[in-house]
């Protein structure tokens, strides 16, 4: 059997709905209804209960989903041995955003070797919605993201493990010749321009809650939206605009000079580097013990 098949029901159980879960595969909502009903039929039952004007997800689907993650996460490692029965299960998968892998993975990466022979690891780059997916269904063996104090912590139950790495910051940050044109204080003049995250983002959402109390914003017209904060922080220093940055990723070029933090009116929004490990993944746990150490704070 086609494992994406399960891969289907658990992004239908993630999603809700078949439209929602068809676009996320990338597929038509009638190609991804074809697919569930040929998983229906190797099953032998239904995953879906079909009303004349709606489709509802069937109680059983939902008390299967543990299963069905063990089982795929049980294929994968199955898979991957024998691919690489050299490395077997020594390849330490990680996944984390993109700012991460340029601004902490060097970092946690090198610490980790100080304290055993070399790990070798895959590492892939997502948005943090799409490796929290990821880890959830086993596709990782560890996850590097951010969170934010004053929002609610991913929901994992005590299967998963916690430990924050460092703390870091958002702080806004100008470049290029805007530097020039800060009023005493490192002020921004009015309608400069700003780089902005989508709302929908991770730091779109992040942002906007905490302007929500803030003293000051970057109020000023939109030059640029992105959700790629290591492309923003490039924009940043050729003097596009102002923006929040993550300060791990730009730490250097404000000792060179190159950016300047804003008054601190703007405020800065705390955060935390962490690393989630599924707590019966042995690798995965060893991996966190080697990071015991933590890196100096970054606010």
């Amino acid at each position: 059997m086609d494992t994406k098949l399960l891969e289907d029901a658990l992004i239908l159980l993630e999603e809700g709905s078949l439209t929602a879960a068809a676009r996320r595969r990338n597929v038509t909502q009638p190609a991804f209804s074809r697919r569930i009903k040929t998983l229906e039929h190797w099953i032998g039952t239904d995953l879906l209960v079909r009303g004349a004007n709606r489709v509802e997800l069937s109680p059983g689907l939902a008390q299967s989903e543990q299963h069905i993650r063990a089982l795929l996460a049980h294929l994968k490692q199955v898979q991957g041995q024998l691919k690489e029965p050299e490395a077997g299960t020594d390849i330490l998968h990680v996944v984390t955003q993109h700012s991460l892998s340029v601004s902490a993975m060097p970092e946690i990466i090198r610490k980790a070797n100080e304290r055993e022979s070399r790990w070798q690891v895959r590492l892939r780059t997502r948005n943090q919605d799409t490796a929290m997916s990821m880890f959830i269904r086993h596709e990782a063996d560890v996850l590097i993201g951010y969170d934010y104090r004053a929002l609610p912590l991913a929901p994992f139950d005590s299967s998963v493990s916690r430990d924050v790495w460092c703390r870091d910051a958002f702080v806004p940050v100008v470049g290029g010749d805007l530097r020039n044109e800060l009023i005493d204080g490192n002020f921004l003049p009015r309608d400069t321009p700003r780089i902005r995250y989508p709302e929908e983002s991770l730091f779109g959402q992040i942002v906007s809650h905490y302007h929500q109390d803030a003293d000051r914003s970057l109020d000023g017209p939109v030059a640029v939206e992105s959700t790629f904060s290591v492309g923003i922080a490039q924009l940043v220093l050729a003097g596009i605009g102002a923006a929040w940055v993550p300060h791990s990723l730009i730490h250097q070029e404000v000792i060179s000079g190159d950016a300047v933090i804003l008054s601190p009116e703007y405020g800065r929004i705390p955060m935390d580097i962490t690393l989630y490990v599924h707590s019966a993944n042995r690798r995965a746990v060893e991996f966190q013990k080697a990071l015991s150490v933590r890196s100096l704070k970054l606010e």
